[in-house]
């Protein structure tokens, strides 16, 4: 743990060495506002995050640092190219550090296992036990071209994993998978300051990493991407390149489109975008454009509010809430067939759009699985987010859970509904599912 606070002190130390306290970085943040600060004291706030990180005090930068949903709107803005996101992140992090070992390990600790509990139970009522087992085995010895990634959370919409998967084997390419619980990024751990462990969890997916050889891993998830990408990759420095799929998709898109239909529905397609990662909205929107007969449409959103819908976000609530209806709204006066997602975290958050507007949500994956013939996997999530008509939806978890060997009592409903409806976004008929599942349990 001491190596990895040294580096981390290493990397403040460059962020300080550059910083002029100009302020560029507060004024273009969009959370400053919601934690209360003015914008007018940019440079006083920007002045205090020096002061954070010399072992001083200040309340606004304190602040500040708090409201951090990880857009990196504030690295975008600065003229000295300081990645003020991870400076940030890592003094969010850092503040956590007064507290006493056991106490910020039983955070992280609970963190992890709510996560963990809560991937088994929705990725188990949405695919058979083999299917989940080629995400969370163990990898297998030998070298391989890349590693397809998935983190954690992805595994709470399944589908979304095996469209990317069914795309690769289309093209008929050789790689492995990894993702799962069993291969963390540590970004729970991170956030709660329980380095030992986080040093030991992200250590051990690298590790995972370089027993298959891989030349390069190929991330899905947005916050493992960051996580990666900024708290430890340079630490770790691996011999693999470390990016994100939809940058690779771009780069192999010649393969894709000569496996494209040429008979697909015309379509009028919006993009719910979040800026933040580097390459996925342009990379998308490149995508969605080589489609025969998607027609692309620009719609008002917010694109520069945090990375990804959830997580981070979700520390503005009534803000996220608002930005999702706007989306929604945005996509029916626009007259869209299709609103599409980027990541996971926005795909559980708007599915259930298709409850109130008549058009369909999509991830960008399932329109490249469809025009490539490769599968289209039914979206379950999004079904269950819908309410409504659903008995071979649920009837169909129901063989699933099971066959997981999760039990369908009275508990595990309420614990999947909480899941599914719980989180900022819009849903359809919550009561609908709940009644629909609880009746099965008492079956």
């Amino acid at each position: 743990m001491d190596d990895y606070l040294h580096y981390l002190a290493r990397t403040e130390a460059a962020h300080l060495a550059r910083c002029t306290t100009c302020g560029k970085c507060v004024e273009a943040c969009p959370t400053a506002t919601l934690a209360g600060l003015d914008k007018g004291r940019a440079i006083e706030i920007a002045a205090g995050l020096r002061a954070l990180t010399e072992g001083g005090a200040s309340d606004e930068a304190a602040r500040w640092v708090e409201a951090c949903n990880g857009s990196a709107q504030c690295s975008a803005a600065c003229p000295e190219g300081i990645n003020v996101r991870q400076w940030v992140s890592v003094e969010r992090m850092r503040k956590r550090l007064a507290k006493a070992e056991s106490e910020r390990a039983d955070a992280a600790r609970r963190r992890f296992r709510t996560m963990s509990h809560s991937v088994r139970l929705l990725s188990s009522m949405q695919a058979p036990s083999e299917t989940l087992a080629r995400v969370n085995r163990q990898e297998r010895a030998g070298a391989v071209d890349f590693v397809f990634y998935t983190g954690c959370n992805v595994l709470r919409t399944p589908h979304l994993v095996f469209n990317v998967m069914d795309i690769l084997e289309t093209l008929g390419l050789t790689y492995e998978v990894m993702g799962g619980p069993g291969h963390c990024c540590g970004v729970y751990h991170f956030h709660e300051a329980d380095l030992g462990t986080y040093a030991k969890v992200a250590g051990h997916t690298y590790d995972a990493f370089k027993r298959v050889e891989a030349k390069r891993v190929l991330s899905w998830c947005p916050s493992c991407t960051k996580q990666f990408g900024e708290n430890w990759h340079d630490y770790a420095k691996p011999e693999f390149e470390f990016g994100h799929i939809a940058k690779f998709f771009v780069e192999i898109l010649p393969d894709l489109q000569a496996k494209f239909r040429a008979d697909l529905p015309r379509q009028r397609v919006a993009i719910h975008e979040h800026e933040g990662i580097a390459g996925v909205p342009e990379s998308v929107r490149a995508l969605m454009a080589a489609i025969p007969n998607v027609d692309l449409v620009e719609i008002p959103q917010e694109r520069g509010f945090g990375y990804t819908c959830g997580g981070p976000a979700a520390r503005h609530p009534e803000h996220e809430r608002a930005l999702h209806a706007r989306v929604a709204e945005s996509a029916a006066a626009a007259g869209v067939d299709v609103l599409v997602t980027l990541y996971h975290a926005c795909h559980r958050a708007l599915s259930g759009a298709e409850a109130h507007h008549p058009f369909a949500v999509k991830n960008f994956t399932d329109l490249l699985a469809e025009a490539m013939g490769a599968g289209g996997r039914h979206d379950y999530y999004k079904q269950y987010k819908r309410g409504g008509e659903m008995d071979e939806a649920i009837a169909a978890a129901s063989s699933y859970l099971a066959e997981n060997g999760v039990a369908l009592d009275q508990a595990t409903v309420a614990a999947l509904t909480a899941e599914i409806f719980n989180e900022t976004g819009i849903s359809g008929d919550r009561a609908r599912f709940q009644s629909s599942l609880a009746a099965l349990a008492s079956s």
